[in-house]
């Protein structure tokens, strides 16, 4: 078992404890105690996937609970980076489950006794510069999955938070998630950061199965599914600007994003194809 992961994960549990906490009796803000915990289980099991790397002489962006490890790691780097700004309570007892599940699957999971598919070995054994461009497609692509989650939790808090508005129900629910529009505002935060990577995730890509065998698409199930999810997201970011799309209509998008997302993570992997990792 990973021990540094272990850590990690114990750190993260300390801090959804004491979010759950501190969300029940309504503070707000953004407690120094909660950063340090995320900031302490962020370094261990950054620590812990470097020393992966170390073992495998190759990123650990691979198997499934490589992949689930490498999200969440992500996903505490942005909380990180965004937790100053919204002082929001509810905001990481939302995200912080998310990260303790996908840290738990990285770590529980048994490891894979698979040989690697053709392109993968490819991916590892070819030239420099391709050995560079799988990796950062895959990273791009995963933390574009990140800042979708995120996306997805400020689509539910708005749609909760409108909901206790119509109905005029100004108790718990209300008093401890943030106004509308801040969960307006990060949604389109994480939407416009989410959307970038996954673009550039797609496009190198595109590059690297060039790279590998003079192919710039394979009409893959994994390829068509990123294809619908950027679709989507594009729709989503198009109609802001354009027709001003905000609140409960954005909100729902980011939920069937969302979905597509999981779908292209986890169920395509099913139906075979030519991504068969991750």
């Amino acid at each position: 078992m990973n021990l540094l992961l272990l850590i990690a994960l114990s750190l993260y549990l300390a801090g959804a404890i004491y979010s759950a906490i501190t969300f029940a009796k309504q503070q707000r803000g953004t407690s120094l105690l909660l950063m340090t915990l995320l900031a302490a289980g962020f370094a261990a099991h950054t620590s812990s996937l470097l020393l992966r790397w170390a073992e495998l002489g190759h990123f650990p962006i691979v198997s499934l609970k490589e992949v689930a490890s490498f999200i969440a790691w992500a996903m505490v780097a942005y909380y990180l980076i965004i937790g100053r700004r919204y002082q929001a309570r509810a905001l990481p007892t939302f995200i912080i489950p998310f990260v303790i599940l996908l840290t738990l699957t990285g770590l529980l999971l048994p490891e894979s006794d698979q040989p690697l598919s053709v392109a993968l070995s490819s991916a590892i054994t070819a030239s420099t510069l391709t050995q560079v461009i799988f990796p950062l497609h895959v990273m791009m692509l995963l933390c574009s999955y990140a800042a979708f989650i995120v996306t997805f939790v400020s689509g539910v808090m708005y749609l909760v938070q409108e909901h206790e508005l119509k109905a005029k129900h100004f108790g718990g629910a209300f008093r401890r998630l943030p106004a509308l529009n801040t969960c307006d505002d990060l949604s389109y935060r994480s939407l416009t950061i989410g959307f970038t990577l996954l673009t550039l995730g797609m496009l190198i890509g595109i590059i690297w199965n060039n790279q590998r065998d003079g192919r710039w698409w394979h009409n893959d199930p994994k390829e068509v599914l990123a294809l619908v999810t950027w679709l989507i997201y594009l729709t989503m970011i198009h109609y802001r600007l354009t027709a001003g799309w905000r609140g409960r209509r954005v909100a729902w998008l980011s939920i069937a994003g969302f979905v597509v997302v999981l779908f292209t993570w986890v169920g395509a992997r099913f139906m075979g194809g030519y991504h068969v990792f991750g």
